[in-house]
This record gives C-alpha cells, sequence and structure tokens, in this order.
C-alpha cells in the first residue's frame, strides 16, 4: 500500500479492513481451529498405501531390541538325587536388534482391513550382551520329555514301545548345546530325526534339527499372516487384529479363548479409555494378554498411561471366569501366573510364564534354585500416549519352561528326585521412542493449542490495529491529512 497515493478515506479503509480481517481470523482459530485440528489428526491415522501413519508402520518405527536370556542347568547329574534340588543359572543377556518389515501387503477393497506377513530380522550385538553366542548351555531334554508325556496317554504295551525307543534311538535326560544353537542356528538331534522319519500324525515333527527361533530369522512367513483394521470408518479399531492366518479362531482353545483379538504390539487404537486393558496377541502362545493401566505420568511433556501386567494378565479362570476356557480337558490347567504352552507347541510339557515365576504360584519355584523374581525387572510394561495411542516405551517379556516330572514307565525320568518347572528361556523385546518421533507426537499433540495461540495473537493484532486507527483518527494524524483550523475567539469579539 502506497501512502503517498492513499487518500485518508482510503487509507481508514485499509487499515480498519484489515484491523477486521486479524479480527475474524483470530476468532475463527480460537473458536474453530480445535475441531478442525481433531478433524484433521483424525483424518491422516487411518491405514492406506503412503499415508502418514503407514509409512511409521509398514517398517519398524522406533529402534527395537530382542534381549535372551539362557537358563544353564548346573547339576543334571543330581536329577535323581534326594536332598539337592536342580540348580538353574541365568545367562545373558545376549541382545538383537529386532527389525520388522511388513510385506505382501493386500487391501481390502470391502472392508477396512490390511493383510500382510512381517518379515523380521535379527542382528547380534555383542557391545549389548553380557556372553557370547558361544556359551555352553544345558538344559532338560524337552524331546524326550514330549515323548514320555506322549506316551501317558496309552497302554502299558505302548509305552514300553516309547521307553525302548528313547533308549535306543537318542533320549536323554539333558542336552547340552551352544547359545547361538540354542537359539537361532539350530542342531542335529538324533531322537528327532527316528521321530521325524516316522511321519506320524501323533508326532507331528517335521524337522530333525532344532532351535528355539529355527529357521525365523529373515523369515516372513514365520508368524504367520496377520489382518488388521486400518481404521476407517472406526478409528477406534485402528490397529485391532482382525483374522491370522486367515481365520478368526486359533484352532486351540474353545469359545471365546480361541478369538483371534487383540494388537499386534506395532500399532494401537486411539482415543482411549482409562478403564480399557490394552490387549497384545502373541502369534507363539496363540492367545491374547491384558495389561493393566494403573498409573498417570508425564513424560517429555507428554500426558502418558502406563500399563502394566498383573495377576488377571496371566490368569486361567482362578481370578476372573472369562479365561476359563484356556484351561482343556484332556490337560492340567495350571495355576495362576502360568500358561499351558502345550497346545501351539505340539502338546508338549511346555508353560509360559514372566521371568522367574514373577506373579506365579510358588509351587513353580518350590523344587528348584537359582529362580529369583523381582517386580522391578521381570513384569511388562507399555506407556502410552492415549489419544494417539501411541507408545512412548514398552517392555514385553515372557519366559519358557518345561515340566520335569518323575515318570515310572520311562527309565531316564523313573527315578527323578524332585518333579519341577524347568526354565528354558526368556525372551524379552523393549523398545524406546526416538527423539524425531516424540518431537512429531508432541507437534500433532499441541496443533490444537498451537492453533488457538494464533488465534488469540490475530485478536490482540486486531485490536491494537483499532485502537491505533481511533488514536490516530482523533489526532487527525493520518498521512497528507491538514488539521482543522481553530478560529480566533478575539476576532469574533466585537
Amino acid at each position: 500500500m502506497c501512502c503517498n497515493c492513499c487518500s485518508v478515506r482510503q487509507q481508514k479503509i485499509w487499515v480498519f479492513g484489515l484491523a477486521g480481517v486479524f479480527l475474524a481470523i483470530g476468532v475463527l482459530f480460537v473458536a474453530a481451529w480445535p475441531a478442525v485440528s481433531r478433524h484433521w489428526i483424525r483424518s491422516i491415522m487411518p491405514l492406506s498405501p503412503n499415508s502418514f501413519m503407514y509409512k511409521r508402520w509398514v517398517t519398524t518405527p522406533m529402534p527395537i531390541y530382542s534381549t535372551i536370556y539362557l537358563f544353564n542347568w548346573t547339576n543334571p547329574e543330581h536329577l535323581n538325587t534326594a536332598g539337592v534340588k536342580p540348580h538353574y543359572e541365568q545367562l545373558g543377556p545376549y541382545t538383537f536388534s529386532d527389525f520388522k518389515v511388513k510385506e505382501d501387503l493386500e487391501w481390502s477393497q470391502q472392508r477396512p482391513e490390511v493383510t500382510y506377513f512381517g518379515k523380521r530380522t535379527w542382528h547380534f550385538l555383542p557391545e549389548k550382551s553380557n556372553g557370547t553366542l558361544e556359551d555352553i548351555v544345558v538344559a532338560p531334554h524337552y524331546v524326550s520329555l514330549t515323548a514320555a508325556l506322549y506316551s501317558r496317554r496309552y497302554r502299558r504295551t505302548l509305552r514300553k514301545v516309547m521307553n525302548f525307543a528313547l533308549n535306543r534311538e537318542g533320549g536323554d535326560t539333558h542336552m547340552t548345546h551352544s547359545a547361538g544353537e540354542w537359539l537361532f542356528d539350530g542342531f542335529y538331534d538324533r531322537l528327532l530325526d527316528f521321530v521325524e522319519q516316522l511321519h506320524s500324525p501323533l508326532l507331528p515333527i517335521y524337522s530333525s534339527n532344532f532351535s528355539w527361533f529355527y529357521e525365523r530369522n529373515n523369515s516372513k512367513t514365520a508368524e504367520g499372516n496377520f489382518t488388521i483394521h486400518t481404521g476407517h470408518v472406526d478409528l477406534r479399531q485402528m490397529g485391532d487384529l482382525q483374522l491370522w492366518n486367515g481365520q478368526n479362531t486359533t484352532g486351540f482353545y474353545p469359545g471365546e479363548c480361541g478369538k483371534v483379538n487383540g494388537s499386534t504390539g506395532e500399532l494401537w487404537s486411539p482415543e482411549r479409555r482409562w478403564d480399557q486393558p490394552t490387549s497384545i496377541f502373541l502369534k507363539d502362545a496363540a492367545r491374547y494378554l491384558n495389561l493393566f493401566p494403573q498409573e498417570n505420568l508425564t513424560i517429555d511433556g507428554i500426558p502418558v498411561w502406563r500399563y502394566e501386567s498383573t495377576n488377571l494378565t496371566l490368569d486361567n479362570g482362578q481370578l476372573s471366569p472369562d479365561t476359563k476356557c484356556f484351561c482343556l480337558k484332556n490337560r492340567e490347567c495350571p495355576r495362576n501366573g502360568v500358561l499351558d504352552y502345550g497346545p501351539p507347541a505340539f502338546n508338549g510339557p511346555f508353560y509360559m510364564s514372566h521371568p522367574h515365576f514373577y506373579l506365579a504360584d510358588e509351587l513353580y519355584r518350590e523344587n528348584t534354585t537359582g529362580l529369583r523374581p523381582k517386580e522391578s525387572e521381570h513384569g511388562m510394561f507399555v506407556i502410552m500416549e492415549p489419544t494417539m495411542g501411541i507408545p512412548l516405551s514398552l517392555r514385553g517379556q515372557l519366559m519358557v519352561s518345561v515340566h520335569v516330572e518323575r515318570d515310572e514307565a520311562i527309565d531316564f525320568f523313573k527315578d527323578v528326585a524332585y518333579n519341577h518347572y524347568a526354565p528354558l528361556f526368556t525372551m524379552q523385546i523393549h523398545a524406546e521412542l526416538d527423539d524425531s518421533l516424540t518431537s512429531l507426537l508432541k507437534l500433532a499433540l499441541n496443533v490444537a493449542k498451537i492453533g488457538q495461540y494464533v488465534g488469540i495473537a490475530l485478536l490482540l493484532l486486531g485490536l491494537l490495529a483499532i485502537t491505533v486507527v481511533v488514536f490516530v483518527t482523533k489526532n487527525h494524524k493520518w498521512h497528507g491529512e491538514q488539521r482543522p483550523k481553530v478560529a480566533d475567539k478575539k476576532a469574533n469579539c466585537t
């Protein structure tokens, strides 16, 4: 605007007009911006190809580490010695970077769903580990224990056949391998080879090699495929698991316990309620776990909720009737705090719990030594921003154990002095939101406030402009304006 080219009238119109625009925009920002910003955030949250959330979901959005502890059986030679309990020493941690990328994505045209495979890649990190992959680890001979459990279903004659096969084909009370072999590399087992060659549907073993995570590294099919809700139509369902391997049931448990539900642990639904637990689906256990809100916190200026595992997390119906269906009729139901891991693990004598049987019945530790549960170390938690459902920090961990039991029909176990639950390994996943994603989250949460502050600033600027206009007009200070002449009073007095 050129003041030399404008008349006083034009100057007033320009300045009053700008003040009015500032006031109008300021009122609009203060009144409407919170709703507009919420709508904008909701619009970028659902998953779709190349969407804002998609780019932060399709690959691991934060550094994730898998930490594994192995348990070394230090006195297997005393398995049959009364007065000497089995002792288990925790080794590790063996820490791996854990990177996951979604592949073979299929977007449903009829429903707000996407199906994908998750390819996981682990790399050993010696600088974050305590020990090497060459460490020697002794563990109970889980194959022989599984065979003994299978044989208990049959008559004495068949049990004698099983006992003969174990003695002849490589059965034993314990097995010794390196940490690397136990974890990913695998090892040949003579008894497994014998069972695999039988091709019996009663003994569904398909390989003569074994490790806890055998052929999982760099595999996209090991965990199966997942179908999750994209958040379109109903944002509160975003990330909820709909199907696993194309089915809405696991096939291992009846009723509600067999249904596929919860989150895969990578994407949680936003706009959460305080009384709503967060559910995580465990692929290996073929069931969900609930973590419960325990505490309101503020971390880096972000209000968050802390979800933790409680004695309800690994319940089998002792505390909550809804979980009773996890107990199967043909298997002994564990006490609270321990899950029967057998159904998805070839129906073997395997169990899952918190590390060191934390939050579990004392029964599971009474016949062993070396286990020391601690609340600060062995619980699970997720620290989550509830509005957008984004975790700032998480630690998930579970321990797998095997039941070593006296069996009069099996030579290897007929003189076991102490029936006990032998810890095998603990798998822990932990992650922290990095600084760049934390800053992005802060910006998204503060968009509404920022807009309101801008609106207030524009309102003040508009009011200031009007005040200046009134002052300049009253004092005739406009550019080029001539002050009116004051009449001479003395000249008028004649």
